[in-house]
């Protein structure tokens, strides 16, 4: 087969329920857990969620005095103290907060900040200042320095973030398991077998292929070991969830899964658009923490929720918000210091900077708590330089 079919070809994987990773080293495949302290879920909220309805400072006057329309009543609320509440439909975060394992992080950001969805994913992704530009991803970074294989870091849905791509050694993403397993073993891709030509690039595609169809071997056989009959809450997000939770209870070797929740950027109606979205981010979370507790598994998980931007203060005419900048992060953990459930949900709503409530804790910082406390790893050696410590965990 001509190299120019062979891509052709691939290019089906590559923009549609996989993606080709680079060099696996399938020998290295073990049933003995080998990962670090903790494993890590990230969940994005992709779109730019509105922090300020998130977790909602209700005893803050320019709040109301700025979302006369969409601004949420206090006796609504679940209230962390004086000042804050969690939105409504997230019952099950305000609940895991009360128990002392949910931190909630508000007015994180970075400085000079960008309002593009795209720029300002991509700073997030790569860790980057707002004026430097990095090809790799931050868990890309954490990949090549502590991983030999791409399905050391997963990504549920149809396409690898930045965020998992690394220079050597990048994620693997898939719409789920069986897809991934049924489509790198169809008929086509059988047929391709073990060339050896003179073309040394060609060569390393066929490698770079047979690795890939082995992963997928891998994970699909892991995937199958222990059924799961857990009954997820419904929507995407469950059902990705449900994925990695049953992909978790097979002991894979696996410390790093991703997954996204769309439909964040709420210019107008977004009061619907926001119960609805949170319903289904509420009924997955809750979902995948018992369906973890039932195997004593959470005490190995970390879960972090974030959002490549926030919303401006002020609501628009359209019953929505605008771009914004800082933004409120959630950290869920069994481990979690019990000062920094509360210590980092800070606001200043009459300090503004060109209508946004300003950033006080660097989105950095964060990566680094986790990368250090949950990962076990050198931070500086991922991020390039050292931040502000947070002291998340105990």
């Amino acid at each position: 087969m001509k190299r120019r079919d062979f891509l052709k070809k691939t290019g089906i994987i590559t923009a549609g329920t996989i993606l080709v990773p680079s060099f696996l080293r399938a020998n290295m495949f073990s049933n003995k857990l080998l990962i670090g302290k903790k494993r890590l879920v990230v969940i994005q909220l992709s779109g730019g969620n509105d922090g300020l309805n998130t977790m909602v400072p209700f005893g803050m006057d320019e709040y109301y005095k700025n979302r006369s329309a969409i601004g949420l009543a206090q006796e609504e609320l679940l209230k962390v103290g004086d000042l804050f509440g969690f939105h409504p439909k997230l019952k099950g975060l305000h609940d895991l907060h009360q128990k002392g394992m949910l931190a909630i992080i508000n007015s994180v950001g970075y400085p000079n900040p960008n309002r593009s969805h795209f720029r300002s994913m991509d700073i997030w992704h790569t860790a980057s200042d707002s004026n430097e530009y990095l090809t790799t991803g931050w868990l890309g970074r954490y990949l090549d320095a502590n991983c030999n294989n791409a399905y050391e870091g997963i990504e549920l849905g149809g396409q690898l973030s930045l965020a998992m791509k690394g220079m050597e050694t990048s994620g693997i993403a898939m719409t789920n398991p069986k897809a991934f397993y049924d489509t790198i073993h169809s008929d086509f891709f059988n047929e391709l077998g073990d060339p050896v030509t003179e073309n040394g690039e060609l060569n390393y595609l066929y490698k770079v292929f047979n690795d890939t169809k082995n992963s997928a071997k891998y994970i699909f056989d892991q995937y199958s070991l222990k059924p799961n009959p857990t009954i997820y809450a419904p929507g995407q997000l469950g059902q990705q969830l449900k994925q990695i939770a049953t992909l978790i209870k097979s002991d894979i070797q696996t410390p790093v899964f991703y997954t996204q929740l769309g439909g964040f950027d709420t210019h107008i109606n977004q009061k619907f658009a926001q119960d609805r979205l949170f319903t289904q981010l509420n009924g997955g979370v809750t979902s995948f923490i018992e369906d973890l507790e039932k195997d004593d598994l959470l005490k190995d998980t970390t879960i972090m929720i974030f959002s490549e931007f926030g919303r401006r203060l002020e609501q628009n005419a359209s019953r929505g918000t605008d771009h914004g900048a800082a933004n409120v992060m959630f950290i869920i953990d069994k481990d979690l210091n019990s000062t920094a459930i509360n210590q980092y949900n800070q606001l200043d709503l009459q300090d503004l900077e060109n209508g946004d409530p300003k950033f006080k804790v660097d989105f950095r910082s964060v990566y680094q708590e986790v990368l250090t406390s949950t990962l076990d790893v050198d931070a500086n050696k991922v991020l390039g330089k050292k931040f502000d410590g947070l002291n998340l965990w105990g």
